[in-house]
């Protein structure tokens, strides 16, 4: 299954726990502690990583998203898709796993 596929497949993700965030007014910085490379989030991204942090899926993430932003529903879902596929590429959001 390549990336792509797993997107569609997963409805909830979570933080990556070797990343560390500090919120930097809208934005947010990140630090991956395993390979010591920042990363720093623009508003919509960092609410994006928000919502995830807090636990909500990606419908919840969808709606609340809807009710922020003025933004289609098409291009939402497709801003959602590539921020998600560029987090997760960069191994600083995984699946969700029940603890």
């Amino acid at each position: 299954m390549n990336k792509d596929e797993s997107i569609h497949l997963v409805s909830r993700w979570q933080t990556n726990p070797n990343v560390l965030a500090q919120q930097m007014k809208s934005e947010i910085v990140l630090l991956d502690l395993k390979t010591d490379l920042f990363y720093e989030l623009n508003q919509t991204a960092a609410r994006l990583w928000q919502m995830i942090s807090e636990g909500k899926d990606l419908e919840q993430i969808r709606g609340q998203f809807l009710a922020e932003f003025e933004v289609s529903p098409a291009q939402l879902d497709q801003e959602i898709h590539d921020l998600l596929g560029l987090l997760e590429s960069e191994g600083l959001v995984i699946p969700y796993e029940s603890k």
